[in-house]
């Protein structure tokens, strides 16, 4: 049996700390998606925005568990402060399908992103494994995905299928 490849990731990452988020976590996991989701929704009306916010936060977790059940959820740190989550769909075969990759949108543009993606795909390059990213249309994190590999596989108009092969 090959090891575990979420443990390979934990202990690949340079720079920083990657923990399995637990059941406890959640509000932590809530604040980190919702500072994602008011920076992608600051020109909405403040008096809408809160609702809107909330709405993203909590459907974007959930669908997560409803759809990839097996996935793992991480949280990234630094100096003992969490920075960021990655959520990931890890199995034994088949394509890894990253499904949440953010980090608080003050630390990002410093390489945080970089780093972590190297680690995944060094992980998913030992088990020879596909990595697959569906992303918004206009997602910042297209060009971040483009620059390690990914290439573009479909685009509906809203949403763009990116996978990086061994």
């Amino acid at each position: 049996m090959k090891p575990d490849p979420i443990a390979d990731l934990i202990s690949a990452v340079d720079g920083m700390q990657a923990r399995l988020a637990q059941a406890g976590d959640r509000a932590l996991l809530r604040q980190i998606v919702g500072a994602d989701a008011a920076q992608m929704l600051a020109d909405v009306p403040p008096s809408a925005r809160g609702v809107l916010v909330s709405a993203q936060v909590e459907g974007r977790l959930n669908a997560v568990r409803r759809t990839h059940p097996g996935a793992a959820t991480l949280l990234m740190g630094e100096d003992m402060r969490t920075t960021g989550l990655l959520v990931l769909d890890w199995p034994a075969q088949g394509p890894v399908t990253l499904l949440e990759f953010l980090f608080l949108p003050h630390l990002r543009g410093q390489g945080r992103g970089a780093r972590l993606l190297s680690a995944i795909t060094a992980v998913a390059n030992a088990r020879r494994q596909v990595i697959r990213a569906t992303l918004f249309y206009d997602s910042r994190a297209r060009h971040l995905l483009s620059r390690a590999g990914f290439a573009k596989v479909r685009d509906d108009g809203t949403e763009i299928l990116m996978e990086r092969r061994v």
